[in-house]
């Protein structure tokens, strides 16, 4: 348990320095480095999991690196097995993290504003 939170702990620094990286280099008129990031993140998530086997690697480079680079990443891989376990829960699933984080967000900035 404690060889597998450093090894998040490790990949996490890695994927949040490689997403910074990208989006300091191509975040210009539009957030190019941050949609490259969640597209590739995706893919390189869907791609890995079907060969998981839950050792230290897993930790490492799934959990860590691509759950830092891009928690988009993470939402795709929830959205594609909650698909395979109830097909109905997908679309409230869907609709409710971006409803609601939307909201958060738009209420944390007007909350912000007000300061």
């Amino acid at each position: 348990m404690i060889l597998s939170s450093i090894a998040v702990a490790a990949g996490g620094a890695a994927g949040a320095l490689a997403r910074y990286f990208v989006s300091q280099r191509l975040n210009r008129e539009f957030p190019w480095g941050t949609f490259y990031v969640n597209i590739f993140g995706s893919f390189l998530l869907g791609w890995y999991v079907t060969n998981e086997g839950r050792d230290i690697l897993d930790s490492l480079y799934a959990a860590g690196f691509l759950g830092a680079l891009t928690t988009f990443s993470t939402l795709q891989f929830e959205i594609v097995t909650l698909y395979k376990k109830d097909k109905r829960k997908v679309l409230l699933y869907l609709v409710l993290t971006y409803t609601l984080g939307l909201i958060a967000a738009w209420t944390g900035f007007l909350a912000a504003a007000k300061i």
